[in-house]
């Protein structure tokens, strides 16, 4: 159990503690009896045959018996199909309910603390009801989890009593981001550190349970992209704003994903791969919503679409090639050079990604030009622009081995196509041929602004447009002199 200290609320422990005592021992009356008992079905991990997890989240109306005790249709105002005992029938717990509802009454900010919803009831008996009911739900989630958990002592009630409150009573909250790596395996067991409380980590199989999300209600993320991740990027202890737990919860989070998509742009240029992600939750650092039974506590931030489009189309039936160890041990000095890379370096790194998000052909085609020309147009260029970046491109890459006047003619041939995009002259298939070669002219500029970007990471000194225009200069002098 977590370390325990004082409650931020002991008014509130004190008047909950003998109800959860109490309303424990009365339900497990009830269980010995032969009467009904509602029960709640557990999410269990599933995996594909090509090795995708495919859990989502346990939502039959009909769990076996063997399932645990759903302790929110324990107690209510009244007997029937969502409560089983009448919670003024338990004095201890009647007893908290009005005790903890009279200071909410003469309390706002309590009772919104407590109670999401109370508030916006138009009467004080709808009111009182609607926060009695919730109050019940926060009792019940301590009974719930003393009972997956196996614990009975006051002091590991109160442990689990002080996860809950500060969720509710803490102004801020602290946690680690993870934002699982959609269906783009890594060949790496153990976590790759990135520096600055940034790292990738292995979901374990009690995570990708804690995590999933339901197939039963509508929305545009599939839940099968959701669940289809091995690893997750994980911002470590991050700051929370929880001064309204109602608008953290269910209207925004105040996240910031900015260190986290250049993880996913330093893994594309790594390795070339069409990544993305589907997910973000929180890890709390002792406080906890809730749980589902012994799962760890985990905070379902946002669902998101920042993958691209094919892997809707039934990609997590698809075996997929691990990104190698290789081609990892390079990622903390890919990310550390972006981290401190000039802003039109970022730009370019930014729309290498994003240019894989992207559904129509010619938008792929404009992300990777303007991320080219922030790699490659000085502030001061404006005539001959594609001339000049097809010189640097082709001073750059010759460094690769690759013969500076193919890149030099694949820059202008693909630049070709982006004029006819920008003056409404393209069309629905377009295409860059070279020595009678045709190749598409969106994965043309994909390529070539992945190659430019992993060879700035590489450089022991970071290029700039200047840079390679003092190359050529210098390269031109060589062969003059040599000739004379």
């Amino acid at each position: 159990m977590c370390s325990v200290d004082a409650p931020l609320q002991p008014d509130l422990w004190s008047l909950t503690l003998p109800a959860v005592r109490a309303a424990r021992e009365r339900a497990r009356e009830h269980l010995r009896s032969n009467r009904y008992i509602p029960r709640k079905a557990v999410t269990q991990y599933t995996s594909s045959s090509v090795g995708w997890s495919t859990t989502t989240a346990a939502d039959t109306f009909f769990p076996p018996d063997s399932a645990p005790v759903n302790w929110d249709h324990m107690f209510g105002s009244d007997v029937g199909l969502f409560a089983q005992i009448k919670y003024s029938n338990v004095p201890e717990l009647e007893a908290a309910a009005d005790g903890v509802w009279e200071v909410a009454a003469s309390d706002e900010s309590f009772e919104r603390r407590i109670s999401l919803l109370s508030h916006s009831e138009s009467d004080a008996e709808s009111r009182k009801k609607q926060f009695v009911f919730e109050y019940m739900r926060f009792v019940c989630d301590i009974i719930s989890r003393a009972e997956a958990v196996g614990v009975e002592a006051d002091v590991d009630l109160l442990a689990i009593y002080l996860q809950l409150e500060r969720a509710r009573f803490a102004n801020e909250l602290r946690g680690d981001l993870l934002v699982p790596i959609s269906l783009t395996p890594l060949d790496h067991a153990g976590p790759i550190e990135l520096g600055h409380g940034v790292r990738i980590e292995k979901l374990d199989e009690s995570m990708q349970r804690a995590r999933a999300v339901s197939t039963m209600y509508g929305g545009r993320v599939s839940a099968h992209v959701v669940a289809a991740s091995t690893h997750a990027v994980v911002v470590c202890d991050i700051a929370i704003d929880n001064q309204d737990p109602f608008e953290r919860r269910y209207r925004q989070s105040g996240i910031d994903y900015e260190v986290v998509d250049r993880v996913f742009e330093c893994l594309h240029v790594i390795s070339s791969r069409r990544t993305g992600y589907a997910q973000a939750v929180v890890r709390p650092l002792d406080w906890a919503d809730d749980w589902e039974h012994d799962l760890p506590a985990v905070w379902k931030v946002q669902t998101f679409e920042r993958y691209p489009h094919e892997f809707d189309q039934g990609r997590w039936n698809e075996e997929v090639e691990p990104i190698s160890a290789k081609e990892l041990e390079v990622l903390p000095a890919t990310f550390a050079a972006l981290s401190v890379a000039p802003a039109n370096v970022k730009l370019a790194s930014r729309r290498a990604v994003r240019a894989l998000l992207r559904v129509a052909e010619e938008d792929e085609v404009l992300d990777a030009a303007i991320g080219i020309e922030a790699l490659l147009l000085a502030d001061s260029d404006r005539d001959e622009m594609t001339h000049r970046m097809a010189q640097r491109a082709a001073v750059v890459l010759s460094v690769d081995g690759v013969d500076p006047s193919v890149v030099y003619r694949l820059v202008k041939k693909f630049y070709e196509q982006r004029s006819k995009i920008v003056h409404g002259r393209s069309w629905k298939t377009m295409n860059v041929v070279l020595e009678g070669k045709a190749y598409p002219a969106n994965e043309v500029g994909v390529v070539l602004l992945r190659a430019l970007l992993l060879n700035l990471f590489r450089a022991e000194v970071p290029w700039t447009p200047q840079s390679l225009d003092e190359r050529l200069l210098s390269a031109l002098g060589s062969n003059n002199g040599s000739g004379s």
